[in-house]
């Protein structure tokens, strides 16, 4: 299972799709101009808060930006096929795929000392899931501060403002799962054939 397009080339695809310019997407996402154009001619990797950012803009997954588009009934991603981002010290594995009717989007993130999600806290519907896999980390939510080790477990409603980030000298490691409700996408695809990333609407 190999990812098919980078998340540059899947934005642009995107934005075609909507026959939105690159400064009203970047007005919609609050970033800038330059930095829509230069993630669509790949000279630059988002971050992990610009794809969100773009992913709300855009009333879409932040999954999008990983997933080859092909809806199974079981999902086995061998560690070699995940398809991947890295970017500024984050590096994110996500499926690659879907099962039909899925509420959850699972990735694999491993945050390199002083980094982060970014500077904006999101917000976004649903649960968010975090398991500790190696490491610590901290989790910032509507103002509190919590510190991740290795085993512990964090669930929270994400319409709380939220962001993470390792302040430590090693590397985490953790799962991060986002559940969205109601993510039937099958009524969706028949009526919208013509417009390939409307099944990843969130």
């Amino acid at each position: 299972m190999k990812n098919t397009a980078s998340p540059g080339i899947r934005l642009r695809n995107l934005r075609t799709e909507r026959k939105i310019s690159q400064r009203k997407l970047a007005q919609m996402a609050g970033v800038s101009p330059n930095s829509i154009s230069l993630i669509e001619r790949e000279e630059i990797s988002p971050s992990v808060a610009t794809l969100q950012s773009l992913a709300s803009a855009l009333n879409i997954r932040m999954s999008y930006f990983f997933e080859d588009d092909t809806e199974q009934k079981v999902l086995h991603v061998k560690a070699k096929d995940r398809p991947s981002i890295n970017s500024q010290g984050v590096y994110i594995e996500s499926t690659g795929g879907r099962i039909p009717d899925q509420e959850m989007e699972p990735f694999l993130i491993h945050l390199a000392p002083d980094t982060s999600s970014g500077e904006r806290q999101v917000i976004h519907t649903g649960h968010e899931v975090v398991y500790c896999l190696n490491g610590r980390f901290e989790y910032f939510i509507d103002g509190d501060s919590y510190f991740i080790e290795k085993g512990d477990f964090l669930l929270f409603e994400a319409n709380l403002p939220h962001l993470w980030r390792n302040p430590f000298n090693e590397t985490a490691e953790f799962i991060l799962i986002l559940q969205t409700p109601d993510a039937a996408l099958d009524p969706v695809k028949r009526h919208f054939v013509d417009y390939p990333s409307v099944p990843h609407i969130g």
